[in-house]
Formats: structure tokens, sequence, C-alpha cells
């Protein structure tokens, strides 16, 4: 193995200081072969392939078999495993990592540990086995604005914690990461009586993304009235497409952020002289919610995107509708909760051109659930509920779909445990990840009745369903996430397939699966019944979001 000289190590951490990553990268490759290099030298070149600028596809492979080769040469070296297994489980190749992970697990507590297999056990969906790796780091004060993100956007996933113990995780994550730097930041600077509102929205998910199946079509409507809309972009501007730049025609003013400190994200929003400031992401993944805390607008929010608390004090409102935060529950809010008149969202209008078939129970002769839900929100209590469901309705089968390639993965998972409540893995049927949007509507006729996951419902993949006349069977929760599917069926006129137990959610699935003829009928009249309803009323939608951001204003200027 090469030994490096004084001289070489100062050279090689100055480099990396400096971020010059190609040269780095040109360096280390002088110095030595892959044979030659030591398990740290390794895992440094796995990291300089994925943080230069113009990394590919063949440098994700290729850092992906140093920190292999890293971990192999040193088992026990730390950086070089986790390096090895975060990567691994982007590239969908973790299964080794995660035995090594594991077997680490042994000898004692490592932070790093914990978070990289806390990361893994999200995404084969044992959300709680993440959460008792992620709680552990909180609590040791050892998470990372990252990590402590994660934390708090997976508790939405489990019946874990109370809404209460969720705000107070919010509130003590937050005070870790007060900025120190707040005497560099510009003072606000804005017309108070201006005509024109300016008004900033935040995210990392100005692309391809469920959001923007409701954003985009807001957004155009906003346009109609007294704002200048300001997109304040968290992505990597090489990670941008097509969608990104639909969005860029519609925005007055586009700023990429991606790159930038928290506090010239701040300047910048400050620059701009933004009035209202929306965040889109929450915690959810690439999210910047320490930006929020320098409380670059005068008046920020939270929609859309996350719903929950953000448990930020410089977050003024949260935007909710009058299904989702009963009044005697908003001290379990950090933000004051403002709704909109009927429902928090709206979805775009889907195509007119796609068939709405026969149901198809009439051709099958079995009865068909469904949910294309994403694979973290099918917990263990959903799994063990759905179970009991089949059971009872022997005629029938369920069908799951990956909303992405990565969630495909997660369904192996998912077998097993249906195994565990006598459910024969015949009666289970995984439908893969669809490309194209059209593909994946389609499959929706497949199902005779949608199963809501809980107490993380569906929102896009209810509107999908109800869109192709099949109607969603949900489980009204205790705060704004577990309601959201509440919400959607209240504002739709189909209560009765809103359940408020377990007990009453099988009992409702079993009865649906007898009435045939009413499922049926159901079926020629939703999307019709839909484009009637505040769900796909994107004209109406934007005018009351539109009045909404004007009351807010409006407040602002009369305190």
């Amino acid at each position: 193995m090469i030994e490096l000289s004084d001289h070489q190590k100062i050279k090689l951490a100055n480099l990396f200081k400096n971020k010059k990553f190609s040269e780095l990268e040109f360096e280390i490759e002088s110095l030595s072969g892959l044979k030659e290099r030591t398990a740290f030298l390794s895992n440094l070149l796995g990291i300089v392939k994925i943080q230069k600028k113009s990394s590919s596809d063949k440098d994700y492979q290729d850092a992906f078999e140093l920190f292999k080769d890293s971990n192999t040469k040193d088992p026990n070296y730390v950086d070089g495993i986790c390096n090895y297994a975060h990567l691994a489980l982007k590239l969908s190749k973790y299964e080794d990592a995660f035995l090594k992970l594991k077997t680490f697990l042994k000898k004692g507590y490592n932070p790093k540990i914990y978070e990289a297999l806390a990361r893994i056990y999200f995404f084969i969906g044992e959300i709680n086995e993440a959460l008792s790796l992620l709680k552990t780091l909180v609590d040791n004060n050892h998470a990372s604005k990252e990590t402590s993100a994660h934390f708090l956007a997976a508790s939405n996933y489990t019946n874990k914690y109370s809404q209460a113990e969720y705000l107070n995780y919010c509130r003590k994550i937050n005070d870790n990461f007060n900025p120190k730097d707040l005497s560099s930041l510009k003072k606000f600077s804005f017309e108070s009586n201006a005509e024109v509102i300016e008004l900033g929205f935040i995210s990392p998910d100005f692309c391809d993304h469920a959001i923007t199946q409701f954003f985009l079509k807001t957004l155009e409507e906003l346009k109609k009235y007294n704002f200048k809309l300001h997109a304040f972009s968290l992505r990597s501007t090489k990670k941008l497409d097509e969608f990104s730049e639909k969005y860029k025609k519609v925005f007055d003013e586009w700023h990429d952020v991606a790159e930038l400190s928290d506090l010239d994200v701040a300047n910048l929003i400050r620059k701009n002289k933004i009035h209202i400031l929306v965040d889109l992401v929450g915690y959810f993944s690439r999210n910047r919610f320490t930006i929020l805390k320098y409380k670059p607008a005068p008046i920020q929010a939270i929609w859309l995107g996350y719903v929950n608390t953000t448990g930020i004090k410089e977050v003024d409102y949260i935007i909710t509708d009058p299904n989702l935060i009963t009044k005697d529950e908003e001290k379990l809010y950090s933000e004051e909760v403002i709704n909109l008149p009927s429902i928090w969202n709206c979805h775009s209008v889907i195509s007119h051109d796609l068939k709405i078939e026969e149901q198809p129970y009439y051709k099958n002769d079995f009865f068909t659930f469904g949910c294309f839900n994403n694979s973290s929100k099918i917990s263990d209590e959903v799994i063990e509920t759905w179970s009991k469901i089949l059971l009872k309705v022997e005629n029938s089968k369920l069908v799951l779909k990956a909303v992405s390639k990565d969630a495909e993965t997660a369904h192996k998972n998912f077998l097993n445990k249906f195994k565990k409540f006598n459910i024969d893995e015949n009666r289970i049927t995984f439908l893969p990840w669809t490309k194209k949007r059209d593909d994946h509507y389609k499959l929706y006729n497949k199902i005779d009745l949608a199963l809501d996951t809980f107490p993380y419902p569906g929102v896009t993949t209810s509107f999908e369903a109800i869109w192709m006349g099949v109607p969603v069977l949900t489980l009204n929760g205790n705060n704004f996430v577990s309601r959201c599917g509440t919400s959607i069926n209240f504002n739709l006129g189909m209560k009765d397939f809103i359940a408020y137990d377990t007990d009453g959610y099988i009992e409702k699935a079993i009865l649906f699966s007898q009435e045939h003829n009413k499922l049926s009928e159901i079926r020629k009249t939703l999307r019709e019944k839909a484009i009637n309803s505040p769900l796909f009323n994107s004209q109406k939608f934007g005018k009351n979001f539109s009045d909404l951001l004007n009351k807010i204003w409006n407040n602002y200027l009369l305190k």
C-alpha cells in the first residue's frame, strides 16, 4: 500500500478543502493504482468522483467500486462502509452493505453507522426500525441537518409519535440549527403598499415531481392576479428537466440557489424584496429548512409538499382546509393555521382521452383491491389490516404498484410480512414502475376498489384513482397528514368511503367488495363528479389561493 508524504497529504487536503475535485481526482489516480491505494485513498477518490461537477453515471459506478474496495481493505473504516452503503442504496445494490452495517452495529453505538442503516431500513419499508435509529441520533444530538430532517419526515409515516411529541421534536431540532451569521443578513427592504405582491416559492421539486400535478396549474392561475412570481430552486441545475422548463415559462423570476449558502439564499430573497415566501418541501428530500430560520421574507408559509407543522417559529402560517386540523388541535402546530375554503390543494385535469373500463370484477370473477401509494406509506399496521380484509373476502386479490424503480425492492419485503398473516403470495400482485404517465393511469382499470394507506394516506394517487373511476377507501386520522384522504373524499362528496377506525375500515372494505353494481355505477360517474368538485377546479382554487395570500399580506400590513 502506498504511503503518502506530508507534502502529498497537505496537497490533497487543500484540493479537497477548495473543492477542486477534478484536480484531486487526477492527483490520486496519478499517485496510485487500485491495488496500491489504501482504504482511505479509495474512499477519498470515490467521494471525488461523485462530487465533481462533471460526474457521470460511469463515475457513480466507479465510486461504488472504490467504496467497496475501501471497505474490503479495511472493514473497520467507518467512512468507507458508510459511503459504500449510501451509494449502494442510491444504485439499488445495497444488500451486501446492509448485511455489513448490521454486523458493524453489534460493535456498539456509532452515529454514522446508525444513519446509513436507517436510510436502508426506510427504503425497504421498515419505518419503525429506521425511526428507532434516527431517534437515537436526535436524542444524542448527533444528527446532522439532513438526518434530523429525515427523522421528522419519516415520523409522518407511523403512529409511533403523537402530534405533540412530533412538535416537540421539531422544536428541539430547530433549536440545534439556529443561524450563527445573522449579523450578515441584509435588512428588510420592500414596498409595503405595493400594488403587486412579490410572491416567492422555494423548493427542490420544480421538475417531474408529484407536486407538479398540483402546483403548475395553480401557478398559472396566480398569474391572473396581483403577484410577481419568484422561484427559488433548490435542485442542482444539472438535475432539472422538461417540467423545469415549463415552470420557467410561468414564473416571472427564476433563481437557481442550490449552490448558495443558507445566508446567501436568504440575502437573495431579501434583495428581491419578497413579501411572502411559501416553502413547498418542508423536511422532505433536498430541503433547506434552515433558510427559513433567517426569516428572509416578512411572511413565511408552509404549503402543499409537506403536510404537517415545521416547528419553525419563523414560519408564520400553515395553509390547510377545514377538514384537516380542528380548532382545539391548532396548539399542536407552531404556525398559525389558515384555511382555504374547501380543499388545501387542487390537481390539474388529467387527460379526458383515458378510457375508464368496465369494473374488473365482471371479467375476472374475483374482486381486486389495489394501492399505488408510495411503498414507504405501507406500514406494518396497514399490511395487517389489509390481510384481515383479504382473509374475510376470500375471492379477492390485492394489486400494489411501484411508484419508482427503487420502490420495486420494498415490495419483496412486503410479501414476507403478508405471509405472517397467512396471505398466500399468489393473492398479491406487484405491478412494475411505468415510465409513461398514461400507462400508469391505465393500470387503475385493474382495480375495483382502492385501499388507502395510513397514517400517511395517498394524495396524488387518490386523485389519479378517482379520475380513473376508482373510489378510494380512506381512514381518518388525528392530524393534518393523516386526514388528507378524508379531505379529498369529503370534497368529492364520498363520505361513505371515509372510515374512522381500523374496524370500520375493514367492515367498509368487506361491504364494498360485495356491492358490485354500486361500484360499477360509481365507476361510470366518478370522473364527472370529480370535475365538478373542488378536486380539479384549478380556476376556482387559484382564486381562493389568491384571496388567501392577499388576506395574509393585508393582515401583516394592519399589524
